[in-house]
């Protein structure tokens, strides 16, 4: 098979999975780790993809962004999945904070159906509205100036609440994360509540459903930090697993 034939179907693989490693490669096209090397190396420079420890990924791809009320009913059962995933990691007793957009509306009624003793810290209206009538939670709200594009507070206010507080665990909903630009969102006030979260948890724990692998936004908000707790569904393809997995990057899902 010539260069140009092989470089064109890795990059199919790529656009089709976000990602693929080496030893697939090799394997799939019968060829040496060095030749592979060099069409890595080629299509990088070409601006195709992206190399990383043990394969390479997609360039980064912009996650769309959506309103508030249409990401609810985008893909649903996901985030079902990836909420039930979570819940596995809050015990009972426990202080957390909770981050707001649509997955987070998701997992607060997971952790109130769960009947758990908690302690919720948020500034999402709808994480409020969802755990408030819980006997069993007992919720912080962190107010501030209103954005009512996504029923959440930000500004100086919600900042210096949070500066008060500690968390035992943070759980986050980026819009978007990959391995070279880490994890983004499309708007700058939510962005600076999420990093105040980051910065205030003992554990971070990461809820992405599989669509917003692999995709930049126009901000970021962090790295791809190997301490943090990435959980997905099972939507996720076997690439993605084992480059991240390469990198040094737990990702939580059914069956793992």
């Amino acid at each position: 098979m010539f260069t140009t034939e092989r470089q064109n179907k890795i990059l199919e693989l790529i656009k089709k999975q976000r990602a693929v490693t080496t030893v697939d490669i090799v394997k799939r096209f019968d060829v040496s780790v060095e030749t592979v090397r060099r069409d890595f190396i080629a299509m990088e420079k070409n601006n195709l993809l992206k190399r990383v420890h043990g394969g390479a990924v997609a360039v980064g791809e912009m996650k769309e962004y959506f309103s508030f009320e249409k990401r609810i009913a985008e893909n649903d059962k996901l985030k079902e999945e990836l909420s039930r995933l979570a819940l596995r990691f809050v015990s009972d007793g426990d202080i957390i904070a909770v981050d707001t957009g649509s997955t987070a509306v998701y997992f607060a009624k997971t952790l109130k159906e769960s009947g758990l003793n908690l302690t919720v810290v948020t500034h999402s209206i709808d994480v409020f509205n969802i755990l408030s009538p819980s006997e069993s939670v007992k919720v912080i709200l962190c107010g501030g100036e209103f954005m009512k594009k996504e029923n959440s507070f930000f500004g100086e206010l919600t900042c210096r609440m949070l500066d008060n507080i500690r968390v035992q665990k943070a759980f986050v909903f980026p819009l978007s994360l990959s391995l070279d630009f880490g994890l983004g969102d499309n708007t700058p006030e939510l962005m600076r509540i999420q990093k105040k979260l980051l910065g205030i948890a003992g554990e971070v724990y990461v809820l992405a459903d599989s669509s917003k692998f692999e995709k930049t936004s126009l901000y970021k908000t962090s790295d791809m930090s190997k301490e943090y707790t990435y959980i997905t569904d099972s939507a996720v393809s076997d690439d993605i697993k084992n480059i991240y997995a390469e990198n040094g990057v737990k990702l939580v899902m059914s069956g793992v």
